[in-house]
């Protein structure tokens, strides 16, 4: 019982701490007594072999519809491939089952806009997977609990239909982590779970799902609260004295993907992750399996203690469909590679390539998008035509990972109107960075757990 009473020791002293300075940002510092567990030795990974998707945004068309101005509509505006989403999961989860993986990590964002019908659907091919005998982990992401976006389309327009509450949440997916865990969090969908001896999956639920408005939608951002980051901190207290190697996974990063990602677009960080990683990598973490941004990329973040923490990021299946493959040998040796989802049966079976579909289709989304943006600032219409396939270029290819730019302008101000360089000049900075790949690589590479070293995978 010596740790139970420790770890209600460190719960304890991080919650006065946190208590104290409520509304304040959150910085860490551990009580004495997680001091000296600090001090201590790090337990060694053990052999485990998995795999990982996110963002799934599962659409199931034959029950809530693609017909109607309101669904067309509704496409237009947004990047995913949602009509396909169904189809895609399905390719996906058979190369899971095909890859040897004992388990699969899912960092959330299940469902298009968290209808309950669409849950459902992601349950039970999940339970497909499993009879197979690969276990599944998950948990929520911004689109998939208390969404009052849910809906459905047909002739008539959009029809709102029923989403689910954080405790439905947790009963549809029972068997996927939260009737298995070894602990939950009372206040929130993050648990604990064992998958094999040695590993325990710490599953935070990062959303902010209390705080959607029928105006506003789902919250992008995410956020950790001081009796979550409470709670957090006592499973790594018991991880560590206990002799378990600890991975996270979550919807929200943890570390900066690209230059200036904080000021450009804060939402896909969780509030406060230079603290919070910074607790993670002190206890023992060092990998963490990430969403929500829909790119295929990783992150590094080092500490002044000499830790670290890879933030490794999977691409959305419903944008840059990929499977991540991890592999961890007896020599703490971490063997991430990426295999995309490059062929569906229905495009095969008409001839047609999916892949470059797939880039086709997200790249004259996102330029769409850019073009309605760029109209409400009064941009000229020659400047949109200019201006749209660069920025779409830029997303596309911080999407797929490994990005590199060869040309001599991420955005071109060649030919523009004084409003087009208006433009470019304040909105490039949330643009230019999407090119900058901070270390590691992205899709393939491989991490020494103990050092934090690592080198592009083959």
């Amino acid at each position: 019982m010596n740790h139970m009473r420790s770890a209600v020791a460190v719960l304890g002293s991080a919650a006065l701490l946190l208590a104290s300075c409520a509304g304040a940002p959150f910085r860490w510092t551990p009580s004495p007594e997680a001091t000296a567990l600090l001090a201590g030795p790090r337990p060694a990974h053990p052999v485990a072999r998995f795999a990982v998707i996110s963002d799934l945004h599962f659409y199931d068309a034959a029950v809530l519809g693609t017909e109607g101005e309101a669904f067309a509509e509704e496409i237009k505006n947004d990047r995913k491939l949602v009509i396909e989403s169904a189809e895609i999961l399905g390719e996906a989860l058979r190369m899971v089952r095909a890859s040897g993986a004992k388990f699969l990590i899912v960092p959330g964002d299940l469902t298009w806009n968290g209808e309950r019908v669409n849950h459902e659907g992601v349950a039970a091919m999940l339970a497909d997977l499993e009879r197979s005998g690969v276990q599944v982990y998950l948990v929520p992401g911004n689109h998939d609990v208390l969404n009052p976006h849910a809906a459905g389309f047909g002739p008539e327009g959009r029809k709102a239909v029923p989403g689910v509450t954080p405790g439905e949440f947790a009963e549809i997916y029972r068997d996927f982590g939260y009737g298995e865990a070894l602990r939950r969090d009372p206040a929130s969908l993050s648990y604990v779970a064992e998958p094999v001896p040695g590993l325990w999956l710490l599953g935070i639920d990062s959303c902010r799902y209390a705080e959607n408005t029928p105006k506003d939608g789902p919250v992008t951002g995410g956020r950790l609260d001081p009796g979550r980051i409470a709670w957090v901190e006592a499973v790594l207290a018991d991880a560590l004295r206990l002799g378990k190697t600890v991975t996270v996974f979550m919807h929200h990063g943890l570390v900066e993907h690209f230059r200036d990602q904080e000021k450009s677009w804060p939402d896909y960080l969780v509030e406060d992750y230079p603290e919070i990683a910074r607790m993670l990598a002190a206890y023992g973490v060092r990998v963490a399996f990430t969403g929500h941004y829909h790119a295929q990329d990783a992150a590094l973040a080092r500490f002044p203690d000499g830790s670290f923490l890879f933030d490794v990021m999977t691409g959305s299946l419903a944008t840059a469909p990929n499977v991540r493959l991890v592999a961890v040998d007896a020599s703490g040796s971490m063997s991430i590679q990426s295999e995309p989802v490059a062929s569906l049966p229905s495009f095969a079976a008409t001839g047609v390539d999916f892949a470059s579909f797939a880039r086709t289709y997200v790249h004259e989304r996102i330029a769409g998008i850019a073009v309605n943006k760029m109209r409400k600032m009064h941009v000229p219409v020659r400047d949109t035509a200019a201006l749209a396939p660069q920025i779409a270029d830029a997303f596309l290819a911080n999407y797929w990972g490994d990005e590199r730019f060869t040309g001599t302008e991420r955005l071109s101000k060649k030919g523009l109107s004084l409003m087009g360089r208006i433009v470019v000049g304040i909105q490039k900075n949330k643009i230019e960075p999407l090119w900058d790949d901070l270390e590691p690589a992205d899709n393939n590479l491989v991490i020494d757990l103990a050092t934090g070293s690592w080198r592009a995978g083959d």
